[in-house]
């Protein structure tokens, strides 16, 4: 690979000889491959010009982080001569006489947005490429690796083409990785991630249409938010019985076939954000099935929930037996609070409740109107509530029609005996 040395090892030879020696060139290896782990990959290739002693140490770094904003300069650089060496250079970097690949244990690869028209198919090739040479490195034996997967352990892409050749790779190939991001890819012909060793899956705006099924048994951590333009038709299975963290933020009218959870015992904390176009039956049902698979967490959050239409069953409202915290976010309160009946009756050991940016009401100026013969007691029951540990109680609103709701909380008191009230107004 040709590097520019433009009088650099001079330079530092004359630096060297100030300072009394080299001090930083006489450190470990192990340590100067941890400063380079900050470095981004360019970087990481020109400091062999430094000295002799840095000639090959970038050869057997174990993080690589290769943007491609590293290859744009100031003035009149297009955005095609950024890309065509940013191309040209990590080709180059990941063949097997320069980057030792079987020794990576993070390998990043970022793209910008303004590159996405030349993103083409080159991470699927590099990641198989990556895969291919890494098998046949003289040293995997000597350093105590499989000689069936690659080593790698962290993988970051964003802004990239992945075809469905990318999920096989990963299944079959990658078979120690743990942590795997993708943010802004194209990964439209996905059908399944699959993998018996991640533990940490973050996709993140990505654009999906055929996805079906997430299935990890050793994920601890799932995050997925998308920014709408994932499309998915059927319904998204997740397998993941280990898993303790859930994020779920999309927009519900995008997954028409609606997510689904098996078991997951071990769950603590889940977040689940639908954003809704219109109230829907359909809808509701599909949040009501979401809360069932997650019945077992001890701190949830809700954000941008409907209504439920539960019916006069409320037998198919979930129990939160271990319920400690609980978020409600820009939530449709406005069935007379039915919806919060159901999470209090179904929730006894409840501490903390907040309820922030909800509707209250269907008709704020018709609850003003009728507010001097509207009672909490017309609204709601709630004399079998028993959260002896609901401590406090935060609403954060904008609109006056939360009396209704704080004249219910006083009604039950009696029921709440350790409970705190706080109200926060918010323009």
């Amino acid at each position: 690979m040709d590097i520019e040395a433009n009088g650099k090892r001079a330079r530092a030879s004359s630096s060297s000889s100030l300072t009394g020696g080299d001090r930083l060139s006489s450190l470990p290896d192990c340590l100067i491959h941890h400063i380079m782990s900050f470095m981004k990959a360019r970087q990481v290739v020109q400091t062999c010009v430094l000295s002799t002693r840095w000639k090959h140490l970038w050869r057997s770094v174990p993080c690589l982080d290769i943007d491609v904003e590293e290859f744009e300069t100031t003035g009149s650089n297009p955005p095609r001569e950024a890309w065509g060496k940013f191309e040209d250079f990590t080709d180059h970097l990941l063949i097997p006489n320069n980057i030792s690949i079987a020794l990576l244990d993070t390998f990043c690869l970022h793209v910008s947005g303004m590159y996405k028209s030349y993103r083409g198919q080159h991470a699927t090739r590099w990641i198989r490429h990556g895969i291919k040479y890494s098998t046949r490195a003289p040293g995997m034996q000597r350093q105590g690796l499989s000689s069936s997967s690659w080593h790698l352990r962290k993988l970051y892409l964003s802004n990239l083409y992945l075809d469905d050749n990318f999920t096989e790779h990963v299944s079959s190939g990658c078979q120690n990785l743990e942590d795997l991001e993708l943010k802004g890819c194209y990964c439209r012909t996905f059908h399944e991630i699959s993998s018996h060793s991640l533990k940490n899956i973050i996709l993140k705006d990505c654009e999906f249409s055929k996805l079906s099924a997430i299935t990890s048994p050793a994920l601890k951590s799932l995050v997925i938010e998308s920014d709408g333009y994932s499309r998915i038709p059927s319904l998204l299975v997740i397998t993941a019985p280990a898993v303790a963290y859930l994020l779920l933020d999309v927009t519900a009218s995008n997954f028409y076939g609606g997510v689904s959870f098996e078991e997951m015992p071990s769950l603590g904390k889940a977040s689940i954000h639908l954003r809704c176009d219109e109230v829907e039956s359909k809808l509701s049902q599909n949040q009501l099935k979401l809360l069932c698979s997650v019945s077992n967490v001890t701190s949830l959050v809700l954000s941008g929930f409907t209504t439920m239409v539960l019916g006069e069953d409320p037998v198919t409202f979930p129990n939160f037996r271990n319920l400690r915290t609980l978020l409600l976010d820009n939530c449709d309160l406005s069935d007379n609070f039915k919806t919060l009946e159901h999470f209090l009756k179904n929730s006894p050991d409840l501490e903390k409740l907040t309820l922030r940016c909800c509707k209250f009401s269907k008709d704020l100026k018709k609850k003003k109107a009728k507010s001097k013969r509207a009672s909490s007691s017309q609204c709601l029951n709630l004399v079998d509530v028993q959260c002896k540990n609901l401590k406090h109680t935060e609403i954060i609103y904008r609109d006056d029609d939360v009396r209704l709701l704080v004249e219910l909380l006083l009604t039950i008191s009696a029921n709440l005996p350790k409970n705190n009230i706080k109200l926060t107004k918010v323009d």
